[in-house]
C-alpha cells in the first residue's frame, strides 16, 4: 500500500509541476514540499518493507538532507499563500542550515565506492541495527535519525500559530479566503498526522534500535503515517483550485515599472492593513480598467500572446488573471483570447477587408496559429464556418 500511495504522490506532484509556469508562484514550496515527502516515504519502504539491496543503498542516506527542508518549505508555503508572496527574505537563508550541515556530515558516505554501499545496504537486511553503522563527520547517526521527523514536526506547528495569528477563519468570512482557511487546515492535519507517525516511528526504533518495529509492535504507527501520507497525496483532488493559486486581491496592485498612477490609487484605502482573498468591486474595477487598456492595442493579434506575455505587459501577476478569468469572467484564457480574434475578424469582413483576404489570410492577420484552430474557433464563437459567415454576409 504504501508503494502504491507514493507513486500516486509522484504523480500528483508532477501535475503541480506542469502548472507551475501559470499558478501562484508559491506553488514552488508546495512542489518541493510533495517531491521530498514522497521520497521520504518510498525511503521508509524501501528500509522497512523490501529485501532490495539496491533499493535500500540508494534511499537510506543519500537524500537525508532534503527531509531537513521539508519543514522550512511546509512554511514557506504557508507564509506566501497567507502573504500572496513568494520571496524569500535574507534572513529566510538560515532555515536552509541544517540541510547544508547534514550534505556536509554525511560527505563521507558520500563519496565512498559503491560497493561499499551495498555492502552496507546488506548488513541493514540481515539486522536493521546496523543502520546506525555508518561514518558521519561530526553528527552521529542517531542524531540524524531523531532529528529529521523533530524539525519537520516543529514546523508544522510554527505555520499553525502563523496561522491563527493572521486570525483567517475570523477575519476572512468570503467564499475564496474560506476555501484558502479549508485548504491549510487540511494540510496541517495530514502533515500532523504524517510526521506525528514518522516521530513515533522514530522514537519507537530508537528505543529499539530497530526500525523494523511496526512489525514487532503493531501496526498502529504504520496506519498513522500512510493515512496522513494518503491525505497528502489525495488533497489536491479535492482543491483543484490551488494548481493555479489562490491570490489575494483586495489590495492595490503596484507596477514593478513604478506606483499606479493618481487616478487608479484613489480607487483604494491604501493603508488597508488586512488583506482579504475575495476580490472586491475596487479591485475588480482596477483589473477590468487594466485589462481594457492593455487590449486598445490589441496584442492579441501576435501569434505569440499568452497569459505570460499579459502579465508581463500589464504587471499584474498571472495567478491574479487566472483568476479574475475564470472565476468573475466565466471564461479561460484562451476562450477570451480567441473571442477578441474573432471579434477582430468580423471587424475585417464587415469592413470590405474580408473580399480581398483569403480565409489563411484572415486567419494569419488574427494572430491563429493554425487554419483548424482559426476555424473551430471562429464556429464555437458564432455558430458558423468563417465561409458561411462569409456567404450570408454578400
Amino acid at each position: 500500500m504504501l508503494l502504491y500511495l507514493t507513486i500516486f504522490g509522484f504523480i500528483t506532484t508532477f501535475l503541480v509541476f506542469i502548472n507551475l509556469r501559470n499558478s501562484n508562484k508559491t506553488n514552488i514550496y508546495l512542489f518541493f514540499f510533495l517531491l521530498i515527502n514522497n521520497i521520504y516515504a518510498l525511503s521508509h519502504y524501501a528500509t522497512v518493507f523490501t529485501s532490495s539491496r539496491l533499493l535500500v543503498a540508494i534511499m537510506l542516506v543519500h537524500f537525508t538532507p532534503l527531509y531537513l527542508l521539508l519543514g522550512p518549505l511546509f512554511y514557506f508555503y504557508v507564509r506566501g499563500l497567507l502573504n500572496d508572496d513568494y520571496k524569500l527574505s535574507k534572513w529566510d537563508i538560515l532555515h536552509f542550515v541544517p540541510a547544508v550541515l547534514f550534505v556536509i556530515n554525511i560527505s563521507p558516505y558520500l563519496i565512498q565506492s559503491w560497493d561499499y554501499k551495498l555492502n552496507y545496504a546488506s548488513g541493514v537486511l540481515i539486522d536493521s541495527r546496523n543502520f546506525l553503522k555508518v561514518n558521519y563527520l561530526f553528527l552521529p547517526p542517531k542524531f540524524s535519525f531523531l532529528t529529521r521527523p523533530v524539525i519537520a514536526f516543529v514546523y508544522v506547528i510554527v505555520s499553525v500559530l502563523l496561522i491563527i495569528n493572521r486570525g483567517l477563519k475570523k477575519n476572512y468570512l468570503s467564499k475564496q479566503s474560506s476555501l484558502v482557511f479549508k485548504w491549510l487546515m487540511l494540510l496541517v492535519i495530514t502533515s500532523i498526522f504524517m510526521y506525528l507517525g514518522f516521530l513515533l516511528f522514530t522514537f519507537a526504533a530508537y528505543f529499539d534500535m530497530d526500525i523494523k518495529v511496526p512489525d514487532q509492535k503493531g501496526n498502529f504507527i504504520l496506519y498513522i503515517t500512510i493515512f496522513g501520507l494518503f491525505l497528502l497525496n489525495f488533497s489536491l483532488l479535492f482543491f483543484p483550485n490551488i494548481m493555479y493559486g489562490l491570490p489575494q486581491l483586495d489590495y492595490a496592485i503596484f507596477s514593478r515599472k513604478g506606483k499606479l498612477k493618481e487616478a487608479d490609487l484613489s480607487l483604494f484605502d491604501t493603508s488597508k492593513k488586512i488583506r482579504s482573498f475575495e476580490i472586491s468591486a475596487d479591485k475588480l474595477t482596477l483589473l477590468k480598467r487594466k485589462v481594457d487598456s492593455y487590449i486598445e492595442k490589441k496584442p492579441y493579434l501576435s501569434s505569440e500572446f499568452n497569459l505570460t506575455v499579459m502579465s508581463m505587459d500589464t504587471d499584474i501577476p498571472i495567478h491574479h488573471l487566472s483568476y479574475y478569468f475564470n472565476e468573475y469572467l466565466k471564461l479561460n484564457f484562451n476562450t477570451w483570447k480567441n473571442d477578441l480574434k474573432i471579434a477582430h475578424v468580423i471587424d475585417l469582413i464587415q469592413n470590405g477587408t474580408g473580399e480581398i483576404l483569403t480565409l489563411d489570410a484572415l486567419a494569419k492577420q488574427a494572430g491563429f496559429g493554425s487554419r483548424t484552430s482559426f476555424f473551430n474557433s471562429f464556429k464555437q464563437k458564432m455558430g458558423v464556418t468563417p465561409s458561411e459567415y462569409l456567404n450570408n454576409s454578400n
